[in-house]
């Protein structure tokens, strides 16, 4: 079985917050996917997008 291929997610940063997040990925050793994914779990975790999640049942998408 051929591993699962995760989907790319193309963001466009200005060009200061690019530069920090950057070097702070590269201070921790870490990707930027892993920065990314990162800080999307986190804004998901937030009391806004669970009522969306809540409302419209997406914890149950396949």
């Amino acid at each position: 079985m051929s591993p699962k291929k995760r989907p790319e997610l193309r963001i466009y940063l200005d060009s200061d917050l690019d530069r920090l997040v950057k070097t702070i990925a590269t201070i921790r050793e870490e990707s930027i996917s892993a920065v990314a994914a990162e800080a999307l779990e986190l804004w998901l975790l937030q009391p806004r997008q669970q009522e969306i999640i809540e409302k419209h049942r997406l914890d149950e998408l396949d």
